[in-house]
C-alpha cells in the first residue's frame, strides 16, 4: 500500500512540472552595483505555487526512528507570494493533510486521536495555514544573475493550524529552505523542506503526560515538491528606460538600517477571562527594542525585543502567571517576546514612494516566541499589527503602534490556564511609542544618476549595520569555537567544579567584541580599542583570580576570539561588501570620485 501512495505521490507531482508555456523571463533589472536591481510596482512579481507534500510527525515522548508508518501523512499545498527584490519576499501557504484519498495511509498513530489509525482522516484531517518571510540565499551571498535557474531561500515561518481529529489547533513556528528550478521563462519546479514546532493543542485535549505541552517539542518535518507560475507581466525589464514611479533601485545590504527603541504597554487577554476587567488586572509595562531594515521602499525586515513587567510594576496585575501569586511574575522579571516583524509599507505600496513624505503607515506580521521568567516556559507568537511613523529630520522619527499578539496557554503561563485551554485564545493588545534612528543611507533613487550623485556625497560617522552584525557574528563564532573545544579537550576547572576549563569561554567573547570595536574604531581614537582590550582583559584576570581557569585558558580564549573577529570581518567583507566604497558624481563640467576607506 506504501508503495502505491508513494508512485502515485511523485507521479502527480511530476506531471505537474512537466507543463510548460512560452514567455519571456520574469526577473529584475540589473542596477549599475553589485548586489542591486530596480525594483518593480506592488502588483509585480508575484507567484503562485501548487504541489505534494508528506509530513512527518514527531509528538513530545514518541519514538521518532518509528516514524514510518506511524507518523507519516501526505496533502496538499496552495501558495500564493512575491518577491519585492532580489533578496527579500513573502510567501502566504495553505496546507490540507491527510484528508485526500489519493494519498491515504492507514497507519497513521501519531495524529489525534492517538492510536486510531484513519479516525484523522475520517473526521477531515488537518490544516494549516503558514506565513514564511523568504530570504533569497544565492542573491544575499552572491551577485544577482538574471539567468540563474536554481535558486535556493531561508525562511522563518508562522501560522496556524487546525486538527478535525480532535477539533483543537495552535499556534505554529518553524524554518526551512525553499529551492527553486527555473524550466522554462514563466514555470518553476519546487522542492520545499521545513521543520515547524506547535503547542499541545495539535496533539489533542487530553492531558498526557507522553506528548507534552507548548514548551516541549510537539512538530512535525514537512516535504513538499510541486510547480510554480509567475503571474502578471512577464519579460525582463529593458535597461535604459525611464523608470515608473513606483520603481525605484535597491541599495546595498548595509543601506537602510533603522534601530528604534520605546516604552509600551500590553493589556493581556487570557483565555477564559473577562476583558473588560484589563484594567487594572490585565495591565503590564515595559521597554522594547528594536533592529530593522528597508529592502524596498515597500518591504522591510526588523528583529523587535520587549521585556513587560520587569522594571515599570502594576500592584493590581493579576493576569499573569503564576495564579496563586501574581505579584511573583514581576519578582523573577516578568515576560519576554522575541520576534521577527515581516513589514509592508501600505503608504508607499498603494500611493508610490515620496522621499519627501514624513507621514508613513505600515501593516506588520509578527513571527517570534514568548517566554514566562517564572516559570521558565516558552511557546511560539504571532500577531499583526499597524505601526505608524513621522519623519522629524532627515535621521529622526517618531513612531506609535498597536498590535495583537496570540500565544497558546503554555505561553500564558502553565499554571493560570493550564493545557485543557490550550486552543483557546490567549493572546494581549500591545500598544507602543518611541523614537527610531536610520543609521545609515535611508533613501531610494530612481535612476542611476540621482544615485551617483548623492552617493558622492560620502556619509560621516560609521557603517553602524555592518559593525553591529559584524559584531554579534564574531561573537558567536568564539562561542561555538569555546563550546567545541570545550567539548574536545574535557580539561577539570582549578575548582574541580567540571571539566569546561578550556578554553575561557568569556575571554573567547570579551576578546571577540575588542577586536570588532578595535576594527571599527580605531582609526577614530585609538584609546577607544585599548579600552575595549582592557576591557576583555580584565575579563580574563577575573577568571583566573576566582579559580575559574588556568592562565593558559584565558590566553587560548584570548586568541580565540581574537581569531572569530578575524575571519568574521574577513568573511562578511567577502560575501556582503565592505558597503558602497566607490563613488561618482557629476557636478557642470567636472566629474567627482569619492573613495571611503
Amino acid at each position: 500500500m506504501n508503495r502505491h501512495i508513494n508512485i502515485r505521490f511523485f507521479g502527480v507531482v511530476a506531471a505537474c512540472w512537466t507543463m510548460s508555456v512560452a514567455a519571456k523571463a520574469q526577473v529584475f533589472e540589473p542596477g549599475d552595483e553589485p548586489r542591486t536591481v530596480r525594483t518593480g510596482g506592488f502588483w509585480e512579481d508575484w507567484f503562485v505555487q501548487a504541489g505534494l507534500d508528506m509530513t512527518l510527525q514527531n509528538p513530545y515522548g514518541y519514538d521518532f526512528s518509528k516514524v514510518f508508518p506511524n507518523g507519516k501523512t501526505f496533502g496538499l499545498d496552495l501558495a500564493v507570494g512575491k518577491w519585492f527584490s532580489h533578496q527579500v519576499g513573502f510567501r502566504g501557504k495553505f496546507n490540507w493533510e491527510n484528508k485526500l484519498p489519493l494519498l491515504e495511509n492507514e497507519h497513521a498513530n501519531w495524529l489525534a486521536p492517538f492510536d486510531q489509525p484513519g479516525v484523522n482522516r475520517e473526521k477531515g484531517g488537518y490544516i494549516a495555514f503558514y506565513g514564511d518571510a523568504l530570504f533569497n540565499l544565492h542573491n544575499f551571498f552572491g551577485t544577482y544573475r538574471t539567468d540563474r535557474k536554481w535558486n535556493a531561500s531561508l525562511y522563518p515561518r508562522i501560522g496556524v493550524n487546525y486538527n478535525f481529529g480532535v477539533s483543537k489547533g495552535s499556534l505554529l513556528a518553524g524554518i526551512g529552505v525553499l529551492n527553486t528550478y527555473r524550466i522554462s521563462d514563466r514555470w518553476s519546479v519546487y522542492g520545499d523542506i521545513a521543520y515547524i514546532m506547535t503547542g499541545g493543542g495539535f496533539v489533542g485535549k487530553e492531558s498526557r503526560a507522553d506528548t507534552g505541552t507548548g514548551s516541549n517539542s510537539n512538530g512535525y518535518l514537512t516535504i513538499g515538491l510541486g510547480a510554480q507560475i509567475e503571474l502578471g507581466k512577464v519579460g525582463s525589464k529593458e535597461l535604459g528606460t525611464k523608470a515608473p514611479l513606483n520603481h525605484v533601485l535597491t541599495n546595498g545590504i548595509w543601506d537602510n538600517w533603522f534601530v528604534q527603541a520605546g516604552l509600551d504597554m500590553s493589556l493581556m487577554n487570557p483565555y477564559g477571562c473577562n476583558f473588560g476587567k484589563v484594567i487594572p488586572k490585565g495591565m503590564t509595562f515595559g521597554l522594547n527594542g528594536a533592529m530593522g531594515k528597508w529592502f524596498t521602499p515597500e518591504y522591510g525586515v526588523k528583529v523587535r525585543v520587549q521585556w513587560d513587567n520587569g522594571l515599570i510594576p502594576n500592584n493590581g496585575l493579576e493576569w499573569v502567571a503564576p495564579a496563586d501569586d501574581p505579584k511573583e511574575n514581576y519578582k523573577k522579571g516578568g515576560l519576554a517576546t522575541v520576534a521577527i516583524d515581516a513589514m509592508l509599507n501600505l503608504t508607499n505600496a498603494l500611493s508610490g514612494y515620496d522621499p519627501e513624505r514624513k507621514w508613513h503607515t505600515s501593516a506588520y506580521l509578527r513571527m517570534g516566541i514568548i517566554t514566562q521568567f517564572v516559570e521558565g516556559s516558552a511557546s511560539p507568537l504571532a500577531g499583526i499589527g499597524l505601526e505608524e511613523t513621522y519623519r522629524l529630520n532627515d535621521r529622526m522619527s517618531l513612531f506609535g503602534a498597536v498590535g495583537y499578539q496570540v500565544s497558546t496557554s503554555e505561553g500564558m503561563g502553565y499554571g493560570f490556564t493550564g493545557m485543557e485551554d490550550t486552543a483557546g485564545s490567549n493572546g494581549f493588545f500591545d500598544i507602543d511609542f518611541g523614537i527610531r534612528y536610520d543609521i545609515s543611507r535611508n533613501q531610494f533613487y530612481r535612476d542611476a544618476e540621482s544615485k551617483r550623485k548623492a552617493y558622492a556625497q560620502p556619509l560621516t560617522g560609521h557603517n553602524w549595520p555592518r559593525f553591529a552584525v559584524n559584531t554579534v557574528a564574531s561573537v558567536g563564532v568564539a562561542y561555538i569555537g569555546k563550546t567545541a573545544l570545550k567539548a574536545v579537550v574535557n580539561e577539570e576547572r582549578p575548582d574541580h567544579s567540571d571539566n569546561k576549563s578550556f578554553p575561557s569561554g568569556h575571554a573567547a567573547m570579551a576578546f571577540a567584541a575588542a577586536r570588532s570595536i578595535d576594527k571599527e574604531f580605531r582609526k577614530d581614537c585609538i584609546w577607544i580599542p585599548i579600552a575595549g582590550y582592557a576591557a576583555a582583559t580584565a575579563v580574563g584576570v577575573e577568571r583566573v583570580v576566582n579559580d575559574h581557569h588556568h592562565w593558559y585558558d584565558v590566553v587560548a580564549g584570548a586568541a580565540l576570539g581574537f581569531g572569530a573577529a578575524e575571519l568574521t570581518w574577513w568573511a562578511s567583507d567577502q560575501l556582503l561588501g565592505k558597503g558602497n566604497r566607490v563613488a561618482v558624481g557629476t557636478s557642470g563640467n567636472t566629474v567627482d570620485v569619492v573613495y571611503n576607506f
